[in-house]
């Protein structure tokens, strides 16, 4: 859709809604590889207030396809707990106003944290921890009043894993061609699951572009369409594992900090939270995203996409393959060098 017929629908849309004053200054915000986001403003002077429209990527665009009705019930349910996002206000589920599937939510004034971080706006240490202050509040949430496809508080805890690891091993089998790192993987994880931990509400992209820095100091947490009830420490993982590809990993660079912080704000063991714990879910996380990598990879060499993004993210594919056999091996031998084995999967001893 041109900007222009963008700007035209999203001033009908909202004068629907009651919201007075002409669309001005609407422009992408550059960063992502899911949905299409703009900011834009509405009034004039002291009634001038500012935007996010996030909407769906056009048909044969998009690497990941997820739902924005849910996403958008999701937001409103973190709104009404008074959890640190931003506030959505109106939503086009259908997309027959603005012509996709869109919601309209509060900007949020200030840099992300991975911003802060390299501009050195504000030291990472105290970034890792504000980001783990963060990760707290949000897993202390009830989940009674959200949607319920996003499942429960207290699930099955070995379901959840195995679910996750199984889904490592249907990935390899529906590529172009074998690829044994993913079963090994699959296996390595299998063998070498962490204490169970109650499962919580998790953000699912947990990282420092999704953390956002007001100049009060508070923080504002975006983008929730992957959000589902699963390991706590999956988002922590999902951090260092996008922190490796965008500098710097404020959350691998002060771990030992998160897991004191994380386990003093929420009573979590040490025995469960605990850098190698962590490093197992660096592992485990990185289905959610490298998993529709290369679905688009064997997509685009079959024929059938033409997406070019695909093949350019071939690159932090091998970096990351790389990450996660590092951290098998430091991991592995750190379990050869103690009397027991950091733990074990169904076919051995648990941890």
């Amino acid at each position: 859709m041109e900007t222009s017929q963008l700007w035209d629908r999203l001033g009908r849309f909202l004068a629907v809604r009651g919201v007075s004053g002409q669309v001005q200054a609407l422009a992408p915000i550059v960063g992502g590889f899911s949905q299409i986001t703009y900011r834009f403003s509405v009034g004039a002077g002291d009634r001038q207030r500012d935007y996010v429209l996030r909407c769906d990527r056009p048909g044969g665009a998009q690497l990941t396809t997820t739902d924005r009705a849910l996403e958008f019930r999701v937001i409103e349910a973190l709104n009404a707990a008074a959890a640190p996002v931003p506030r959505v206000r109106w939503a086009d589920l259908s997309g027959a106003e603005l012509g996709t599937p869109a919601m309209v939510s509060d900007f949020i004034e200030g840099p992300n944290f991975l911003q802060a971080a390299r501009s050195g706006l504000r030291p990472t240490a105290e970034l890792a921890e504000l980001a783990t202050r963060a990760a707290a509040q949000i897993h202390r949430l009830d989940t009674a009043g959200f949607p319920v496809e996003i499942g429960r508080d207290g699930g099955d805890w070995d379901g959840y894993i195995d679910t996750q690891i199984q889904a490592w091993r249907d990935l390899e089998a529906r590529q172009a061609e074998r690829m044994p790192v993913l079963r090994y993987l699959a296996c390595w994880l299998d063998l070498h699951r962490p204490e169970p931990v109650p499962l919580c509400l998790i953000h699912g992209e947990y990282s420092t572009a999704n953390l956002m820095l007001q100049p009060s100091g508070a923080v504002s947490v975006i983008d929730w369409e992957f959000a589902h009830v699963g390991d706590p420490r999956m988002d922590f993982g999902w951090c260092i594992q996008r922190g490796g590809k965008e500098p710097p990993n404020v959350v691998a660079d002060h771990l030992d900090l998160v897991c004191r912080r994380y386990c003093e704000l929420t009573g979590m063991s040490e025995t469960a939270m605990n850098p190698a714990a962590v490093s197992y879910f660096v592992v485990l996380s990185g289905l959610r995203a490298f998993g529709a990598v290369l679905d688009g990879i064997t997509r685009f060499t079959k024929g059938d996409s033409s997406l070019l993004l695909s093949a350019y993210l071939v690159s932090p594919w091998s970096l990351a393959c790389d990450q996660w056999l590092q951290i098998t091996e430091t991991l592995g031998s750190a379990a050869r060098q103690r009397p027991t084995r950091i733990g074990a999967g169904h076919s051995g001893e648990r941890p």
